[in-house]
């Protein structure tokens, strides 16, 4: 089937630490490609402002995923100094094995028993 980049985390700033699915990449070129993707995503990749704002720490986990921890500065009213804010995400590949469509809802109305 085909090859694609997955990237995990939590987008909310609630205590509820559940990643979810907040990238899917297909990648041509087959598996090697798609670690050289995945490689330089987690040296890169960055959820919703400039990558260069960012602070990074980027741990390979096995020899298809990364841990990635993203750090940045925010300085709050009152404060002499900045308090560094982070977030985790996880990126690996994975070769897709099996898809199938959603089924389409019912139709809406009345529906005898």
């Amino acid at each position: 089937m085909s090859w694609y980049v997955l990237v995990e985390a939590n987008e909310s700033y609630s205590s509820d630490e559940r990643g979810e699915l907040v990238a899917k990449i297909p990648v041509e070129g087959g598996r090697e490609a798609a670690l050289a993707h995945a490689e330089e995503m987690s040296r890169t990749y960055a959820r919703g402002v400039d990558p260069e704002q960012y602070g990074r720490l980027v741990f390979r986990t096995s020899p298809t995923s990364w841990l990635v921890e993203q750090t940045w500065l925010v300085r709050y009213d009152r404060s002499d100094s900045p308090s560094t804010l982070s977030r985790p995400m996880r990126i690996c590949i994975a070769e897709l094995v099996f898809a199938r469509e959603p089924a389409d809802p019912p139709k809406k109305g009345w529906r005898r028993r």
